[in-house]
């Protein structure tokens, strides 16, 4: 993972996972690693933790046959990538990458937030917002067999009930909107 920190002076933070000096800093039990970028708590500064899954012959001890040994997390290490009092520099910070943290104004807007928001509320001229096609996946199922509950055609499209009743009060489907959309998409090509 490489998380990059941009401020506004034009300093340039770069924090790359991959290039720890032993090849196995965690030691030969090491299978899995785990990072946490910790947005969630900025005003303590930006974190990065590094935590491992540890694999060990004694797992499997008094495991019946066909029983696979369970990797346990272990606690790694944290680290202070910005401090508290230089966020207010920060313009913004990305991991492998993509835009985490960006500065609008004078505060930092958390893009994975805002993406996710995004994606369940609006549609991104490509199709529906999650939450319409939530609903329509729904009502389609129910149109097709009409003994179907709600409860039962959310599970079938991956959600719960509670989850579609907040989609539906949230943004009611507006189906007529998208088809509209999609009439006369060809209209103006080649004007």
């Amino acid at each position: 993972m490489k998380v990059q920190i941009k401020y506004r002076s034009g300093r340039l933070d770069v924090f790359d996972t991959d290039s720890y000096t032993p090849a196995q800093p965690f030691g030969d039990g090491c299978m899995l690693a785990n990072y946490e970028v910790r947005f969630d708590q900025l005003e303590k500064g930006l974190w990065l933790q590094a935590h491992f899954y540890e694999t060990d012959s004694r797992f499997k001890e008094d495991l019946d046959d066909g029983v696979v040994p369970v990797g346990r997390r272990a606690m790694g290490w944290r680290f202070l990538i910005a401090e508290a009092s230089e966020l207010g520099d920060v313009e913004q910070v990305l991991v492998d990458g993509d835009r985490m943290l960006v500065r609008m104004g004078e505060g930092l807007v958390d893009v994975m937030c805002l993406d996710s928001a995004s994606a369940l509320l609006l549609s991104d001229g490509g199709g529906p917002s999650l939450a319409s096609k939530l609903q329509g996946v729904v009502d389609a199922l129910r149109a097709a067999d009409s003994t179907m509950d709600e409860e039962s055609a959310a599970a079938l499209a991956g959600s719960n009930w509670e989850s579609l009743a907040w989609a539906r009060e949230l943004q009611p489907l507006q189906q007529t909107e998208i088809e509209n959309e999609e009439e006369g998409w060809m209209d103006y090509e080649g004007d």
